[in-house]
């Protein structure tokens, strides 16, 4: 019996059979839950969480995926559909449904930190894939993305749909072919697609290119790469500026997985910018001249998690080799900060429509930082820059009627937050010509500081040497400028200025200073200034200024302050006292607009000596206007009370008229020999011209007390006329008269000249007592200044009661006779001085 039950035993390899076959039944019947969580454990690194999964195998261990939905950090994956062949290693997929997620920062970090595999270990025998139908959607897109993804062979894909490609895989490593657009940029990514709207003369063109840019990627499982062949155009507008933009060459892009560090290779990248069609440009540059710009970077530009590094870039003028700009060492940090140093040089002729230079040399270089964080906010941006050496060299400038022979400035620079800007330079010029004004030499030694650059103060120091117009010469103009600009809204200034060696119309001048003080509003683009002008012995004047308005204010001041400059214009001509002031306001023109100052002058109690001529108490007021035409003044009365040429004149009036620069006295009038005389109108423009002046009441004692002729004594008075012709030749008198009706006496005792002649005509002696009815004679007078008369004299002697009727012919030489009064004056007035500073004594 016990051999029996040993025979029947089942044998070890039964049992093990058995146990596989009952595990097998196990595994088949819980092989959805067994998959997820052996799918969950060995991808728990990533993340991953299987939602559902509805898979079986027949009984060629065919895999079909009914369907699978699977969760990771980045997004979920819907698979349906999908079936693995074994044995022939075919993988075909129905549906492959991505939604992808807004990645959470931490989690990125999360899985940037972690151990990475840095190969691509790609099975000996890949399966040949065909996916019908993949769905991408993600925020990051503005509309799904569809694709189709066939195997031509076991390494060989193929992508289509919304994006074509080719992706072989080979030696670890996935190598594929993109075609795509610049146009696919806008119509999947919605921030290029607000980029483009946000700046639409800059991008709109480039964004809508639909040229064909070929891409070569590959994979190693360390560094995705990218290799684009591009060749576009584009016009981009920048303030009205149409710019023509072309790219044509090769760009390379490596993305390392392991730090994220992402180098882009733009070295055999040709970028060039023509500004053919620029108005801003071509109104300084010539038309064969405009900027023809191209971009080199030699190096890798590299970007990592925090920074773009460009070690290189080079800005070089294919039109102009000799225009160039350097930028080394460019950081910037994605938190906002960049650094720079850079060298600019510019070094050619300049022949443009408003422009002109033989040669224009310009070299800068520095360092720059900055914080750009602030951009997105109020707040200004953040500037720092160092070392900062800038030279500019011009030469044979001309620039409308502006011609300079040579500039230079040298300057250096130094800012930063923590420390005021400071910029120290010096300007020089020669050769300088606007117009008719000619300027030998100019230096302006300037500082420039300030806690930001919206709180500047300038310091300038100007000297202008030789000044030279056809009307006036300067030898020297020193100025010094203190400037102050507040938010680059308000500026204020005060300085003076000294003025050297001015010659004007043949009149030396003393040194003249100047104090300046004025104020800008620089958004509204308003000005005020006040400037006080000093003139030898104190005399000042002062300019206001508001936006074009000036004025020109004088206030009462001695006249003879100026008496150095009235020497000049007649060195004859003493001042001994009276005031001027004066008003003019006027309006700087615009273009085309005439030129009109208006105001008035006032002379008052003014007394000066002219050669042997003695003027007392001139007063003149008068509105006045200058214009296009030139000096213009209204009708206004000048009052001297007296005018001593030897003979008194007294209580001279006139109405002074100017118009077009062209001066005339009116109602002339004035008294002489206890008289009065007049004139209706005399022109002072040097014109041939007749003047007619009218006596009346002239006091023939007076006229006879002239001769100095002892014994001889008259009363009664004259009227009459003198037609003066006024002509190159000088003043002549032809059809003269003077009269007196009213009748007089004369009476002559003891005149020597008068008994040396009665003795030869004895019957002159009933002129001895005369008692006339009247006298009259005709008067002559010529340029040389003799005077003639024919005078009759009828009349009756007392004493001998005898009638007369004498006619006789007098010449005198009135400029002579003038003189010697005037010499006899001044002996007398000497004599009664020296006698006065006795007495004194």
């Amino acid at each position: 019996m016990t051999s029996m039950f040993r025979q029947t035993r089942p044998s070890k390899k039964l049992m093990a059979i058995l146990l596989l076959a009952a595990l097998l039944v196990i595994v088949f019947f819980y092989r959805r839950p067994i998959a997820i969580k052996s799918i969950e454990y060995f991808a728990q690194s990533q993340g991953i969480k299987v939602n559902c999964l509805d898979f079986s195998l027949d009984w060629q261990l065919n895999l079909k995926v009914k369907q699978a939905c699977i969760d990771f950090a980045a997004g979920e994956l819907l698979v349906r559909e999908a079936k693995w062949q074994p044995w022939s290693n075919v993988l075909s997929i129905q549906l492959l449904h991505l939604n992808h997620l807004a990645t959470n920062n931490q989690v990125a970090k999360k899985s940037a930190d972690e151990p990475q595999t840095n190969e691509l270990n790609l099975p000996d025998a890949l399966p040949k894939l065909s996916i019908a139908t993949i769905e991408i959607h993600s925020p990051e897109l503005r509309e799904p993305l569809h694709l189709s993804i066939h195997a031509t062979s076991s390494n060989h894909l193929s992508i289509t749909g919304d994006i074509k490609a080719d992706i072989k895989m080979q030696q670890n490593t996935l190598v594929g072919n993109l075609e795509w657009r610049l146009s696919d940029l806008t119509k999947w990514l919605p921030q290029a697609q607000k980029l483009t709207s946000e700046n639409p003369e800059l991008l709109a063109e480039l964004a809508a290119d639909d040229s064909k840019i070929h891409t070569r990627i590959f994979f190693d499982g360390e560094v995705l790469g990218a290799d684009s062949r591009l060749e576009m155009g584009s016009s981009v507008k920048i303030a009205n500026c149409p710019l023509e933009v072309a790219i044509k060459g090769e760009l390379f892009v490596e993305l390392a997985l392991s730090s994220l560090n992402l180098s882009l290779d733009l070295s055999e990248l040709e970028s060039k910018l023509k500004a053919a069609h620029c108005p801003l440009l071509q109104a300084y540059f010539a038309e064969d001249d405009l900027p023809h710009l191209s971009f080199i970077l030699p190096q890798k530009v590299v970007i990592d998690e925090t920074q773009l590094s460009l070690p290189e870039l080079h800005l070089i003028d294919k039109q102009n080799s000799n225009r160039s700009l350097d930028l080394r060492e460019l950081i910037y940090q994605f938190t906002g900060e960049l650094a720079v140093s850079y060298k600019l040089a510019v070094n050619q002729p300049i022949a443009a429509k408003q422009l002109q230079a033989g040669n224009l040399n310009l070299q800068a270089q520095g360092n720059l930082s900055s914080n750009l964080s602030s951009l997105s906010t109020q707040q200004p941006v953040s500037l720092e820059i160092n070392d900062a050496h800038n030279l500019l060299v011009v030469n044979h400038l001309k620039m409308d009627s502006l011609n300079i022979a040579d500039i230079k400035s040298e300057f250096t620079l130094q800012y930063s937050d923590n420390r005021p800007l400071n910029i120290h330079g010096r300007l020089t010029s020669s050769g300088i010509k606007i117009g008719d004004i000619k300027l030998t030499k100019t230096i302006s030694d300037f500082i420039i500081k300030g806690a930001s650059l919206s709180d500047l103060q300038l310091s300038i120091d100007n000297q202008l040497i030789q000044l030279a117009h056809p009307e006036a010469k300067i030898q020297n103009i020193s100025n010094h400028l203190d400037v102050n600009i507040k938010e680059w809204a308000a500026l204020s200034f005060t300085g003076n200025s000294t003025v050297t060696n001015l010659t004007a119309q043949n009149i030396k001048f003393q040194p003249i200073t100047m104090t300046h003080t004025g104020q800008a509003n620089l958004p509204d683009i308003t000005t005020s200034s006040e400037h006080n002008i000093g003139l030898e012995q104190g005399f000042e004047l002062a300019l206001k200024q508001q936006n074009t308005e000036l004025a020109l204010h004088i206030a009462q001041q001695e006249l003879k302050s100026l008496q150095g400059i009235i020497s000049q214009l007649e060195n004859q001509l003493i001042l001994e006292q009276g005031s001027l002031s004066a008003t003019i306001d006027f309006t700087l023109p615009q273009e085309e607009q005439p030129f009109i100052a208006k105001g008035s002058l006032a002379i008052q109690d003014v007394s000066a000596k002219y050669q042997d001529y003695i003027l007392n108490n001139i007063n003149y007021q008068t509105p006045l206007t200058f214009d296009s035409a030139g000096l213009q003044l209204a009708e206004s009365t000048l009052h001297i009370d007296s005018i001593n040429a030897g003979v008194p004149i007294e209580q001279l009036d006139a109405k002074v008229i100017a118009k077009d620069n062209v001066f005339r006295l009116e109602q002339v009038q004035g008294e002489i020999f206890n008289g009065k005389f007049s004139s209706r109108q005399l022109w002072l423009d040097g014109r041939d011209q007749q003047v007619n002046i009218a006596f009346q009441n002239i006091d023939l004692a007076q006229v006879v007390a002239l001769q100095k002729q002892p014994g001889i004594k008259i009363t009664g008075n004259l009227d009459g006329d003198l037609p003066m012709i006024i002509n190159k030749q000088g003043i002549s008198i032809d059809e003269g008269w003077a009269s007196s009706l009213s009748g007089g006496k004369l009476t002559i005792v003891d005149n020597p000249s008068f008994d040396s002649i009665k003795q030869q005509q004895p019957e002159l002696a009933l002129l001895e007592n005369l008692d006339f009815t009247q006298l009259k004679s005709k008067v002559k007078f010529t340029p040389d200044g003799w005077m003639f008369f024919d005078f009759a004299l009828n009349g009756n002697n007392p004493d001998k009661k005898q009638s007369v009727n004498f006619n006789y012919t007098h010449q005198e030489n009135i400029f002579s006779l003038l003189e010697s009064i005037r010499l006899v004056n001044a002996v007398e007035n000497k004599i009664e001085q020296k006698i006065t500073q006795g007495d004194k004594k």
